[in-house]
């Protein structure tokens, strides 16, 4: 018997395999588990404004990100990346339910990389971890990494 907490994370995980999405495994919806911190469920973009330090383990890569209010869309997300190799770009994307989506773009017009996670509750806001998956690139074959973003 599934239980009425599982029922939405069913909802979700069926959604993402029928539009042919990656499901991040580790991922565990924002739940309030500590009484002294926020619940991250009910977090929306605003609450993430501010300096952010990358680690993408699994290619070797670190940077930074500034996420403010997106300029069309005032529910959303604008991220400005900064990796340590150099390479700069920018983001949009949104926050709902502890669910942390971004598209990444270089040269503002075309897709670069997706970013799907979660904040994690036990860092009370300060943490979100999921997936990065960059497209090919001049024949080169698509990466992905883990990816940890922590509040500077």
């Amino acid at each position: 018997m599934m239980t009425p907490a599982r029922a939405p994370l069913l909802g979700v995980c069926i959604a993402a395999l029928l539009a042919g999405c990656a499901v991040d495994p580790t991922f565990v919806p924002a739940m309030n588990t500590n009484p002294a911190c926020p619940d991250l469920a009910d977090w929306g973009a605003p609450e993430l404004y501010g300096s952010w330090d990358l680690a993408l383990p699994d290619v070797d890569r670190q940077g930074t990100v500034e996420l403010s209010r997106h300029p069309e869309y005032g529910a959303s997300l604008r991220g400005h990346l900064r990796y340590a190799d150099g390479l700069q770009s920018i983001a949009s994307g949104d926050l709902g339910e502890g669910a942390f989506n971004l598209d990444e773009s270089v040269d503002g017009k075309t897709y670069y990389a997706f970013w799907t996670g979660h904040m994690v509750p036990e860092s009370c806001g300060d943490e979100i971890r999921g997936l990065w998956q960059r497209l090919p690139q001049d024949g080169e074959p698509e990466l992905q990494s883990r990816f940890v973003l922590r509040r500077r």
